[in-house]
């Protein structure tokens, strides 16, 4: 599958899926974009579940879909989904887990988890966010797919912004966040005697 989306705004920003077509000199730019947005968040989990080597990889594995915000030529933020459970375990998921949940969405292929989204750091805005959201929804709403995502619960807030962002008449393609699961860390302190 080439671009089978393509999405332009009137702020001459463009959004597109790839598969095995994405411009190998957007690799090394987009690694350091997602280590950049990454790499020092002040979160118990570690935010990244790829390193350099498994980050490449997926950009090259057909099987991962590349959503590209493009601006001016140049990517400027990232989404990568993936209907292939095991691949998706990269991100700490249970496979088994969301085929017990979506079995014929899992089965037919159409549960797309998303392992990796961001925006780059240095150039963030709204009509970005807003344009990687569209391409995602429209791709969902052609073949009646599901997305799976995480984010750390201090981040739980944007399951709502995502609802509202599908809603606004840029977007217009309304979903409702469902909330599967949490986990939560502890630590045990010693009290003093």
């Amino acid at each position: 599958m080439k671009a089978t989306i393509e999405r332009r705004t009137e702020e001459g920003l463009i959004t597109r899926i790839y598969r095995d077509d994405l411009p190998r000199d957007w690799e090394e730019p987009l690694w350091r974009k997602y280590e950049e947005s990454f790499g020092a968040l002040d979160n118990y989990q570690d935010q990244m579940c790829y390193d350099r080597e498994s980050f490449l990889e997926a950009l090259r594995d057909r099987d991962y879909l590349k959503f590209v915000v493009q601006e001016e030529g140049r990517p400027r933020g990232l989404a990568l989904a993936v209907n292939d459970m095991e691949k998706a375990a990269v991100a700490y998921i249970n496979a088994e887990f969301l085929r017990r949940r979506y079995p014929s969405e899992v089965e037919e292929g159409r549960f797309y988890y998303v392992t990796a989204i961001f925006i780059d750091p240095q150039s963030q805005g709204m009509g970005q966010v807003k344009s990687l959201l569209r391409a995602m929804l429209a791709f969902m709403k052609e073949g009646r797919r599901v997305a799976g995502f995480d984010f750390s619960e201090a981040k739980e807030f944007l399951a709502g912004v995502i609802e509202n962002l599908s809603r606004d008449e840029e977007v217009n393609i309304p979903v409702r966040a469902r909330r599967l699961d949490a986990q939560v860390y502890y630590s045990l302190e010693l009290l003093e005697a």
